[in-house]
């Protein structure tokens, strides 16, 4: 059973059977509960450090490279550089809102990861091709 504040993994029907008897005394002790859940196996600790560590590298790549936010973004505005936050808000999620309708990172499962990188990197090789801006997603190895 893996329970981490409010949050539980149900991956058997002992942990199933544990959440029904912890479910049955909230509701039963305050009247009310709201329940949010995923499906299917979500992104793992791991996966999220590779996420972050992939969004700094991209980030660094499109400053080396002299392509600030206004450039890659197409907006007239002031020259933002990058930072690993601003990639994943605004390049990141909206491509994997897109591809598999979810925005939150947080709720992408252990295969989206793959499929997000593969559209942004196919987008911007497209687009800025003279500018080898090919990031790999981090590994284990």
């Amino acid at each position: 059973m893996d329970i981490q504040g409010k949050h539980w993994v149900i991956s058997n029907d002992h942990t199933k059977e544990c959440f029904e008897k912890h479910l049955d005394q909230v509701y039963k002790s305050k009247g009310y509960v709201t329940i949010r859940w995923t499906e299917g196996k979500t992104r793992s600790n791991a996966q999220n450090n590779a996420l972050h560590l992939y969004c700094r590298r991209l980030a660094k790549v499109l400053n080396d490279r002299g392509l600030p936010m206004q450039k890659v973004l197409e907006k007239k505005s002031v020259d933002v550089p990058w930072s690993g936050e601003r990639v994943k808000e605004t390049l990141w999620k909206p491509v994997q809102e897109a591809l598999i309708g979810t925005e939150s990172t947080a709720d992408a499962n252990t295969v989206d990861y793959d499929k997000v990188h593969e559209v942004l990197s196919h987008h911007l090789g497209q687009v800025f091709s003279k500018h080898d801006l090919y990031v790999p997603f981090p590994n284990k190895e």
